[in-house]
């Protein structure tokens, strides 16, 4: 257990990618209402749709990769209702990280609470292009992040 996190923590230092439902970061400068609309999203009866496809995403990409769980403990075969569990408790906490590990790719998918994004590092050009596929199929835009 403690190799897999030294293996989060060095994924965790590789390049990044965003899931986001907006196409492109929201420089400071520009962000009039972007807080008003997080705050909103995440408070409002808006979460819930929110929350679906979150698990979706995540959902869709374990159909193409074998994934790991971070979530009171290590679950290394999670059942589809594991992740909509772990996702909606987060929500429903205001609290909590779940960090997905696609260990045959080496790519670690982390989706925090307060945050309107799903983060994916050390993401590989073939699985680049099927995530942004399955970000579009969800609404969501998948872009380059700073790490």
């Amino acid at each position: 257990m403690e190799d897999e996190f030294k293996r989060l923590d060095c994924i965790l230092k590789k390049p990044c990618y965003v899931i986001d439902f907006l196409p492109q970061r929201v420089e400071k400068a520009a962000n009039r209402h972007f807080f008003d609309v997080e705050y909103y999203l995440l408070n409002s009866q808006k979460r819930f749709e929110m929350k679906n496809k979150y698990v979706n995403i995540i959902l869709k990409m374990m159909c193409y990769y074998h994934a790991s769980i971070l979530w009171n403990g290590w679950n290394h075969n999670p059942k589809p209702e594991d992740i909509n569990n772990a996702v909606s408790e987060i929500m429903e906490n205001h609290s909590g990280t779940l960090n997905i590990l696609f260990s045959e790719e080496d790519v670690l998918l982390v989706f925090e609470w307060d945050c309107l994004n799903l983060t994916v590092y050390n993401l590989s050009e073939n699985m680049k292009e099927i995530t942004e596929k399955i970000a579009l199929s969800e609404g969501f835009f998948c872009w380059k992040g700073t790490n």
